[in-house]
């Protein structure tokens, strides 16, 4: 549901005219399957206490995804634990040491050809829930970051732009 109710909508939502040619063939086809990676082990919903960071490699034009703490684990994904491919991450946009706060990227997770997660992604469910039974048939995951790259344009950039050069 998660691939269908946050995923897709963010792409939507967030992505440019290019992105969304881009990716929203793959997702509404299933050749991938998404998530919506936000919540953060010590941070739950609270947005601007993410830890997560997505800083600028002016030399490589590529974002370099992090996970620095263990309470910047995305933690309780729908979708994570084991089906998703990519996900929509949300990470502090770090450009010349400058924090330009939560952004959203697309990133894949794991290999489209073997479901391995992918180097320096360390991915997996949460195991049983706490309460209701009914959320332990649901797949909710871990997620860590460790220095991965994705290309700039990875980086939903419907409202807020980076360049080539760095520029916000």
């Amino acid at each position: 549901d998660l691939h269908w109710g946050m995923f897709v909508p963010a792409i939507k939502g967030q992505g440019t005219d290019e992105q969304q040619q881009q990716w929203l063939p793959l997702a509404n086809k299933m050749q991938i399957i998404g998530c919506y990676a936000q919540t953060e082990l010590g941070h739950g919903s609270n947005v601007q206490g993410l830890e997560t960071t997505a800083t600028f490699d002016h030399k490589t034009d590529e974002f370099v995804l992090n996970s620095p703490t263990l309470t910047s684990s995305k933690w309780w994904p729908g979708g994570l634990g084991k089906i998703s491919t990519h996900a929509v991450v949300y990470a502090r946009l770090i450009i010349d040491d400058k924090d330009y706060g939560v952004h959203g990227f697309i990133a894949q997770l794991r290999s489209l050809n073997d479901h391995l997660p992918l180097p320096g992604i360390t991915i997996g469910d949460i195991g049983m829930k706490f309460g209701s039974a009914a959320y332990n048939s649901m797949d909710n995951g871990v997620l860590r970051f460790d220095h991965v790259r994705i290309p700039r344009n990875q980086m939903l950039m419907r409202v807020s732009q980076v360049t080539r050069e760095g520029k916000y």
